[in-house]
């Protein structure tokens, strides 16, 4: 079959972010026999008139849409994405291709069934898209039943018939990672500081109060191998010339003994890379892995710090304490690993002491040479333990599966206080940042911050 594959996002904050997990399902359904091609609208100035020209001239028998955020996952200020992207990508597929039309992508395994409804289509797919994608069309091309296919979600004339359980690839060894960006425009992306993408593995154990990642990858670790990630980064650079390399792993260094063989691995290939990762956990953050890390080649580290109170992490549903986050800045700092505090505050149990406390020992922690982002209010997310919190309790949001942006507010603290308070602080500090402030920033302002 033919395949068209199309990137929805045109979020670009804090930068432009490549669709690995698009490519991934490209490679996947390519290496199955099918014929693909991927338009990327991220840099689009027209979607629809893109859309229209790649349908006409390539001749698709499916369609797929991916589908990465459903709003910027800010619990203060959040801007909700998916009209634009039903106005310039969805419907303008709907009146220009009459075949089978799939959404899919990280939105899609929170609100699959609500996203369908949303859009007006019949088909998605939940959790990893490669080889859901492949039976889907396997059974599409030979004209046999959808009923109870894993992954899928589907309704017909109207009515929900399926949300069954997602397609687990169960060995990530088998995929074909090395092919993922054949179809993407690597150096579009890098002229905006924007890093190759690298998955070690999926799924995530933990439980924190606010988290997806566990409702989308499954709540236990899909190991992928040490070497193979490593050689896997070595083709990339090679073939892309890109040697910055983001960790994409929902937490890196969960499994520590896992994460710490694959920054053996690829310190072992000596390729002077630029590594970063978002998924820092303080929790299992040791002398060992900080080396590790320094001789692999990281320079920065997003630090999921999260808060530094006690209190306030607890609500959270954190597997750390404040002095696990302050032992692994300590670490990093010895190392020369510029660091980026991440912060949430406005969850359970969050006050104004709980906040002050928070602000007054980054404070004392942070470096000037680190960057602190500070996210306000927690949004509350379908599948999210904090959901099923509000759901028992007939919050606003339940009734459409807080698919609309809902944010929790924490007893006692509205959020308008809450941000004027941190927004003084932050003012007060050049190197702190609000998260919620940033989406309007032009691109030709992000290239000379990348500069810089």
């Amino acid at each position: 079959m033919r395949v068209l594959l199309i990137n929805s996002n045109r979020f670009k904050q804090p930068w432009p972010v490549m669709p690995f997990g698009l490519g991934c399902v490209a490679a996947t359904v390519e290496q199955a026999g099918h014929t693909v091609k991927l338009l990327d609208l991220c840099f689009s100035s027209d979607p629809a008139a893109d859309i229209r020209s790649a349908i006409a001239a390539f001749s698709p028998d499916a369609v797929g849409i991916g589908i990465r955020n459903i709003d910027n996952s800010a619990g203060y200020n959040t801007l909700f994405l998916l009209d634009d992207v039903r106005r310039d990508v969805v419907n303008p597929c709907r009146e220009a291709f009459a075949g089978p039309i799939v959404i899919g992508g990280p939105a899609v395994g929170v609100n699959g069934a609500e996203m369908l409804e949303y859009f007006g289509l019949s088909l998605a797919i939940r959790g990893d898209g490669e080889t859901a994608m492949v039976e889907l069309l396997r059974r599409i091309e030979a004209g046999m039943p959808l009923d109870g296919m894993p992954g899928l979600v589907r309704r017909v004339n109207g009515r929900l018939t399926d949300d069954n359980e997602p397609m687990r690839v169960a060995d990530l060894n088998t995929l074909p990672m090395d092919r993922i960006y054949d179809h993407i425009d690597v150096a579009a992306y890098h002229r905006y500081g924007s890093a190759l993408q690298v998955q070690t593995k999926r799924g995530c154990a933990l439980n924190c109060s606010y988290c997806t990642y566990n409702q989308i990858e499954g709540r236990r670790w899909r190991l992928r191998d040490p070497q193979r990630v490593a050689d896997d980064i070595e083709r990339l650079v090679k073939k892309t010339g890109v040697r910055l390399v983001e960790f994409t792993d929902s937490t890196f260094n969960y499994p520590l003994d896992h994460c710490k063989a694959v920054l053996r691995a690829v310190a072992a290939k000596g390729l002077n890379l630029q590594l970063r990762t978002m998924g820092l956990n303080p929790g299992a953050v040791d002398e060992e892995l900080v080396e590790l890390m320094h001789a692999a080649g990281f320079r920065e580290a997003d630090l999921g710090a999260e808060s530094l109170c006690e209190t306030t992490l607890r609500g959270l549903n954190k597997n750390f304490r404040v002095a696990d986050v302050l032992n692994a800045a300590k670490l990093l700092s010895e190392k020369k690993i510029a660091i980026m505090w991440y912060l949430l505050l406005g969850g359970p149990g969050e006050t104004e002491a709980t906040v002050r406390e928070t602000l007054a020992a980054v404070n004392d922690a942070a470096r000037p040479w680190d960057l602190v982002s500070i996210g306000i209010g927690l949004r509350v997310y379908k599948g999210a333990p904090v959901a099923e919190r509000l759901a028992e309790d007939n919050s606003n949001g339940a009734a459409d599966g807080f698919f609309h942006p809902v944010a929790f507010e924490p007893e006692g603290l509205d959020l308008d206080r809450l941000k004027t308070l941190v927004k003084s602080e932050a003012l007060r500090r050049p190197n702190c940042f609000m998260f919620d402030e940033d989406e309007t920033t032009p691109l030709f302002v992000m290239r000379a911050g990348t500069w810089l």
